[in-house]
């Protein structure tokens, strides 16, 4: 948590040096973010898909299926 002295301190500051802390801020989110965006493809497996056989070709009616949905 930050404390209310540096709040203030930031209060009165020239806009310059404020303008410049917001970017050191975001700067920083930008690097967290993007090292959780690493982190997190990491995480994922490849997977493999398995065919298999029902012993006869099925028909599916893309359009009735995807209207149960709605």
């Amino acid at each position: 948590m930050i404390e209310s002295t540096t709040i203030n301190q930031i209060r009165r500051s020239p806009i310059a040096e404020r303008i410049q802390f917001i970017e050191i801020i975001l700067q920083s989110l930008k690097s967290d973010i993007n090292e959780e965006h690493v982190n997190r493809k990491s995480r994922s497996k490849p997977f493999k898909v398995r065919k298999f056989s029902l012993g006869k070709e099925v028909h599916v009616d893309r359009d009735e299926l995807y209207s149960e949905r709605i």
